[in-house]
């Protein structure tokens, strides 16, 4: 038999996933429950909603199809941002200066918090977002100057790197870690902790 918890015309509305399990969640508009949603007459809180959105999530990535759309639909988002130079800043200190032809996917590498315990090399910057020496919140990422050509690219990272080291008189502190195997004009002098 099916229990109706919201009569027409009644008030205050309360919860029905919430009245199943016993609780009574008054519903406010645009407070606890989305207003779109108790417009439609669908009488279901954001903790609830939420609950709801992360199984249908997961029951979705198991498609295969849905899996290799969102890759698409990522990979043709990632390319959007023409090549380039990049700097990346914590608060307002150039950390990372690099270059790539996929600049927006190098963006999601860096400020990602996911690290392999197994694996020696991991990225510096999201390994210290992921250990807590760096807070997400006053990072950003900027396009320096665009360039296609990938010689010209690389010889453009150089020049700013060198003009990082002219004006502050070092290298940004994660450039460092990177480019001394790839180029040879850096050293890591910092101390592994």
């Amino acid at each position: 038999m099916r229990t109706f918890y919201n009569k027409q015309d009644s008030w205050p509305k309360i919860c029905t996933a919430c009245a199943k399990r016993g609780e009574e969640t008054t519903l406010n508009p645009g407070v606890n429950i989305y207003l779109s949603m108790f417009k439609r007459g669908i009488y279901k809180c954001k903790t609830c909603k939420a609950k709801q959105s992360k199984i249908e999530h997961e029951a979705k990535w198991k498609l295969p199809l849905f899996r290799i759309k969102k890759a698409e639909y990522i990979k043709e988002y990632q390319r959007e941002t023409d090549a380039g130079v990049y700097a990346v800043y914590d608060k307002l200190d150039i950390i990372y200066i690099g270059q790539s032809a996929i600049p927006e996917q190098r963006r999601v590498q860096h400020f990602s918090k996911h690290i392999k315990p197994m694996d020696k090399w991991q990225p510096k910057i999201s390994y210290d977002l992921a250990t807590g020496k760096l807070d997400r919140k006053h990072l950003s990422f900027d396009m320096i100057e665009y360039v296609d050509d990938k010689d010209e690219r690389i010889i453009r990272e150089k020049y700013h790197l060198e003009q990082h080291k002219l004006a502050f008189g070092d290298y940004p502190k994660y450039n460092s870690y990177s480019t001394d195997r790839k180029r040879g004009h850096i050293v890591d002098k910092r101390k592994d902790s």
